[in-house]
């Protein structure tokens, strides 16, 4: 008899099984599906050479997880890509918001959309980078996180205080709309929250 039943195999479930069964417990998955993987698979179907996603491709949270970061999954044959352009949304009248790894081109392509733009993501950025440590373990620890919003508090200070606190708590819409002249800044916002699940 197992410790532990766990539902699902998909991304969730096995690393719910691998966190119990390093801990020492004996852990038994079902799955209905006949491969594991959940939204999380793949296959070659098209061509041998060709791999298609069948359901999800993009797991920005998953690669900065301290939890999947301590199953050392790398000594196992994980390897995240990334790609330059992560994403991007092309409109029909030809222009298009990029969110490329580096924060210059996505400026560049932001400035297309409006002039002051491209200066405006970079504010953005730098606050993130300055703020990034600390909200990212907020996501990922127990609720409520209490040392890491201390943390955040202590940096708001540095990044603007109250302001940078009302904005962290905006809307993604109207983010957008203080910020950004131009409708492509709001594009990324928004479908990067819609990504996240995070509003």
């Amino acid at each position: 008899m197992a410790d532990a039943v766990v539902i699902g195999a998909g991304p969730n479930g096995l690393v719910a099984a691998n966190l119990l069964a390093d801990a020492g417990w004996s852990v038994e998955v079902l799955e209905e599906q006949p491969e594991p993987g959940g939204a999380a698979r793949h296959d070659r179907g098209v061509d041998p050479d060709f791999v298609s996603d069948l359901f999800s491709a993009f797991y920005p949270l998953a690669a900065a997880s301290p939890v999947l970061a301590g199953l050392e999954l790398h000594d196992h044959g994980l390897r995240w890509q990334h790609a330059p352009h992560v994403l991007a949304h092309p409109l029909t009248d030809g222009r298009c918001a990029v969110l490329d790894r580096r924060v210059e081109v996505t400026a560049d392509s932001l400035e297309a959309f409006a002039p002051g733009d491209g200066a405006a993501w970079t504010r953005l950025h730098d606050t993130w980078q300055l703020l990034r440590p600390d909200l990212l373990e907020a996501l990922f620890t127990p609720f409520p996180p209490v040392r890491s919003a201390a943390r955040v508090a202590m940096r708001l200070r540095a990044a603007g205080g109250l302001r940078m606190a009302r904005t962290l708590v905006l809307p993604v819409r109207r983010l957008a709309e203080e910020e950004f002249r131009g409708e492509g800044g709001g594009l990324l916002l928004a479908g990067n929250a819609l990504h996240a699940d995070l509003a």
